[in-house]
C-alpha cells in the first residue's frame, strides 16, 4: 500500500516554490538559487527590450497562415485550389502536397494563356484567381521530361486515365512514364514524345521501344514467298531452328520445305537449307526435338499439288549426343497414319505444334474438320493415340505443351467460328476433355481474333505467346495493307489465361497480298535462356501470280527478341544479341583469279566447285565401282566422277546410273580411273542412252552426260586414246 503521507503539502514558506522531496516520497518547500536554479539574466534584459513594430505585429498575431506572411519561405498547399488562392505579391513560389502532384510551382509573371488554355488537367501550368492568365501563371519546376501522374493520372493500368493523358500530350513536351501502364481510351498518336509507358486499351498494352527491351531483325532475305514459320521453331542443344515452307505465293500449290538456323543465341541465321531441292505440294506444319531425336511431320497431298486429302510422313534423325551430334544426319522417313477420334473422319487437315509429354512420350496437336485433338506417342512416333480437345468445326489448329514441373497439359485452339482464340488445359494427363476458356469479346480489338492460331512456349511457369489478326479486313481496318500482332505473356493457369495475361502490340504487319493470309503472324515462340524469340512473317510485295521469274510476291521472315533480363556486363550471350557485321555468303574469292567458290569438304585437296567466266566440274572424292552394272552416286552431289569396274575386273559393263538426288539437267562427267581396266557404258540397255555402247578404254576417256526424266543422255563424247 502506498505511504498515506506522500501526498501531504507542507505549509507555504515565501520566495520559495513546491516540488518533490529529494527522496521522491512527497512534496517539499524548494528555494530558488538553492534546489532550483535561478533564471538567466538575459531574460531580464529581454524584459526591457522595446521591441519594433515588425515585432510586435507578429506577436500580436494569431494564426499561422499570418505568421507566415512574415517568413521569407514557400507555402505548403494541399490543393491547386489553395495555391489558386494564394497572394502572388506576397507567394513567390508554392509546394503543393496533392496526391500524385506534387512539386514545387513558381509564380512567373507573362501571357501564359495559351499554355493555360492547352493545360487543361493543370500538370504544369496554373492559372492563378486574381490574376488573368496573359499577365502571369503558377508554373511547374521540372526538368525536361514530364510526368503524367502530375495530370492526375494513377498509372496503375486500372484506372481511367484518359483525360490525363490527353492533357499531358497536349503541351508537346516530352513524357517519361516511369515505367507505368496507364489506362485509356485510345492510343497517342504519336509516340515521338513519349519514353517508358505503356498505354492500355481494353486489354492490350500500346508500349514506348523503350518500355520493354526489344529487338527486332529480318532473319530470311529472299525474293520468293517465305512464310508459314507458325509453331515450328525450337531448340536443339544450343541451337535455335526455325522451320519455313517457301512458295511463289500463299496460293502456290508447290513449294520447298527450308531450315534456318542460329547457333548464337539468335544473333544471326544462317542461309536456307532445303529439306528437298525438288518442288512439291508437300509442307512442313509441326516440327520438334525431344532431346535425342528429331520430328518433322511432312504433310503429304494426294496429288503433286498442296490439295487434299492428305498423308503424313514422319522424317525422324538422331542427334547424338555431346561431341558427336552429327545436326547433319541422315533422315529416316515414316508414313504414318494418326487414330482418327470419334466422330472425326480421315486424316487432319493439319498437324501443330509439338512438346515432350508425361512419361517421354510426344505429343502433337491435330486439327480436323470436326474438332481438334492432340496425338501422343510412347514409342517416337510409330504408334499414336488420340485425345479430343475440343469437338465442333470451330475448335482448330490447337497447340499444345506439357510444363513437367506443373504436371499440367495446355495450349491454345483457333476460333474459326468467327470468335477469339481459346486457351485450354488438362490436369489429367489428356485422359479427358480438357476445360478452356475464349478470350472475352474486344479483347484484342472491336473486332474478334478469328482463324487465328496462338503460338508460344513455356520458361518457369510463364507462357510466351505470339499471334496476330489473320488480316487487316478482319481486325475492322478496311484494308488488308496491315494487320495488328501480338505479344502474350502470363502464367500457367488451371483457370482462364485471359484473366492473368499481359497483352503487349506487337505493332503493324505488312500484308501485301489481297485478303490476307494465314501465313503470316501465325508464328511461333522459342524462350533461351534469358531472352524470348518470336518468329512470324511478313508480306514485302505483292504481284501477278504465277508470272515469269520469281519475286512478284516476296515474304520473309522476321524475329522480335524480347530480354527477360539484364546481366550487368558489356555483353552476355545469355541476355544480349550481338551486332551481325558479316556477309553471311558462302561464295568465297579466289585470290588471284576473277573466280568464287562454294566451300564443300575436299579431302583430298580437290578443288571446290569454281564460279568464274568458264564451267568447272568438282570431282568427287571417292572412286566409285559399278556394281552388277548399276553406278550408284552417293555423298557430296559433285560433277567429275571417276569410276572403276567391279571387284576391279579387267572389263566391265555400266548400265545404269542411279542417283536419288538427281535433278532434271544435271550434268555429269564419268572417266575411268585406270587404263588396264575398260569400262563399256551400254548405249539402252538400262537408263543410259548415249547413241551406242561407248568404251573408256584409258584413263583419259570420258563421257558427258545429262539427266533428264530418269534418265541419262550423252552429248558428247571423245575418244582420246
Amino acid at each position: 500500500m502506498a505511504d498515506i503521507n506522500q501526498w501531504q503539502l507542507p505549509r507555504n514558506e515565501a520566495n520559495k516554490l513546491l516540488g518533490w522531496s529529494n527522496d521522491g516520497r512527497g512534496m517539499a518547500n524548494k528555494g530558488i538559487g538553492e534546489d532550483i536554479q535561478a533564471h538567466s539574466p538575459n531574460l531580464d534584459a529581454l524584459s526591457e527590450a522595446t521591441l519594433g513594430d515588425a515585432g510586435v505585429s507578429i506577436l500580436a498575431l494569431s494564426l499561422a497562415s499570418d505568421v507566415r506572411n512574415f517568413l521569407d519561405t514557400a507555402p505548403y498547399v494541399s490543393t491547386r485550389t489553395a495555391m489558386k488562392a494564394l497572394d502572388t505579391t506576397k507567394d513567390a513560389a508554392a509546394m503543393l502536397l496533392e496526391p500524385r502532384r506534387v512539386g514545387l510551382f513558381k509564380w512567373t509573371t507573362g501571357d501564359f494563356s495559351t499554355q493555360i488554355a492547352a493545360d487543361t488537367q493543370e500538370g504544369v501550368f496554373v492559372k492563378a484567381n486574381a490574376i488573368a492568365s496573359s499577365a502571369g501563371a503558377w508554373v511547374r519546376a521540372y526538368n525536361d521530361e514530364l510526368d503524367p501522374l502530375w495530370f492526375g493520372a494513377a498509372g496503375d493500368g486500372t484506372t481511367d486515365d484518359s483525360a490525363a493523358i490527353t492533357g499531358a500530350l497536349a503541351l508537346n513536351i516530352k513524357i517519361d512514364g516511369f515505367g507505368r501502364t496507364y489506362k485509356v481510351s485510345s492510343v497517342p498518336s504519336s509516340f515521338l514524345l513519349i519514353k517508358n509507358a505503356a498505354f492500355k486499351v481494353g486489354s492490350i498494352k500500346h508500349i514506348s521501344h523503350d518500355f520493354l527491351r526489344t529487338d527486332t531483325a529480318k532473319i530470311t532475305n529472299g525474293l520468293l514467298y517465305t512464310a508459314w514459320a507458325q509453331d515450328k521453331c525450337y531448340r536443339m542443344r544450343n541451337e535455335i531452328r526455325v522451320w519455313v515452307n517457301e512458295k511463289e505465293s500463299h496460293g502456290d500449290g508447290t513449294g520447298r520445305i527450308a531450315l534456318y538456323f542460329s547457333n548464337d543465341g539468335g544473333s544471326t541465321f544462317s542461309f536456307g537449307e532445303y529439306l528437298s531441292a525438288k518442288a512439291s505440294g508437300q509442307t512442313l506444319w509441326s516440327a520438334g526435338f525431344d532431346g535425342t531425336d528429331e520430328y518433322l511431320f511432312v504433310r503429304v497431298p494426294s496429288g503433286s499439288t498442296d490439295v487434299p486429302p492428305y498423308t503424313y510422313t514422319l522424317w525422324k534423325r538422331t542427334l547424338g549426343t555431346g561431341d558427336t551430334s552429327n545436326y547433319n544426319g541422315a533422315w529416316t522417313k515414316t508414313s504414318i497414319t494418326f487414330p482418327t477420334p470419334p466422330g472425326f473422319t480421315g486424316q487432319p487437315v493439319m498437324v501443330h505444334s509439338f512438346t515432350v509429354g508425361h512419361s517421354n512420350s510426344i505429343v502433337v496437336g491435330a486439327s480436323y474438320g470436326e474438332g481438334a485433338a492432340a496425338m501422343r506417342s510412347t514409342d517416337g512416333g510409330a504408334n499414336w493415340t488420340a485425345h479430343i480437345l475440343g469437338t465442333g468445326s470451330s475448335f482448330e489448329e490447337p497447340t499444345i505443351r506439357y510444363d513437367s514441373a506443373s504436371g499440367v497439359y495446355c495450349g491454345f485452339m483457333r476460333n474459326g467460328g468467327g470468335g477469339n482464340p481459346r486457351y485450354w488445359v488438362s490436369t489429367d494427363n489428356l485422359a479427358t476433355v480438357p476445360l478452356f476458356w475464349t478470350a472475352g469479346s474486344g479483347f484484342f480489338g472491336p473486332n474478334a481474333l478469328s482463324s487465328s492460331t496462338v503460338s508460344f512456349d513455356i520458361n518457369d511457369g510463364m507462357i510466351h505467346a505470339v499471334t496476330a489478326y489473320r488480316n487487316g479486313v478482319l481486325e475492322g481496318l478496311g484494308t488488308d495493307e496491315h494487320a495488328s500482332a501480338f505479344y502474350l505473356r502470363g502464367p500457367i493457369t488451371t483457370t482462364s489465361f485471359w484473366d492473368e495475361v499481359e497483352a503487349f502490340s506487337l505493332g503493324q504487319i505488312p500484308r501485301r497480298e489481297p485478303g490476307g493470309s494465314s501465313a503470316l503472324g501465325q508464328g511461333s515462340v522459342v524462350v533461351d535462356e534469358d531472352k524470348v524469340h518470336l518468329f512470324y512473317g511478313m508480306e514485302e510485295r505483292t504481284g501477278v501470280s504465277g508470272g515469269v521469274g520469281k519475286g512478284n510476291r516476296i515474304a520473309n521472315i522476321y524475329q522480335t527478341v524480347i530480354f527477360l533480363e539484364n546481366r550487368g556486363s558489356l555483353f552476355d550471350t545469355r541476355a544480349d544479341l550481338t551486332a551481325n557485321r558479316t556477309s553471311n555468303s558462302q561464295l568465297r574469292k579466289v585470290a588471284g583469279i576473277d573466280a568464287f567458290t562454294f566451300p564443300f569438304n575436299d579431302a583430298n585437296n580437290w578443288g571446290p566447285t569454281l564460279v568464274s567466266g568458264r564451267p568447272n566440274f568438282v570431282r568427287h572424292v571417292s572412286t566409285l565401282s559399278i556394281a552388277g552394272g548399276v553406278l550408284t552416286l552417293t555423298g557430296t552431289r559433285a560433277g567429275l566422277y571417276v569410276i572403276d569396274t567391279e571387284g576391279a575386273a579387267v572389263a566391265d559393263d555400266l548400265d545404269t546410273i542411279t542417283d536419288a538426288d538427281a535433278f532434271d539437267g544435271d550434268t555429269i562427267v564419268l572417266k575411268t580411273s585406270s587404263s588396264s581396266r575398260d569400262v563399256t557404258v551400254k548405249n539402252g540397255t538400262g537408263n543410259i542412252n548415249c547413241g551406242a555402247d561407248r568404251v573408256l578404254n584409258t584413263a583419259s576417256d570420258q563421257i558427258m552426260l545429262m539427266h533428264f526424266g530418269g534418265s541419262w543422255f550423252a552429248f558428247p563424247y571423245s575418244d582420246n586414246t
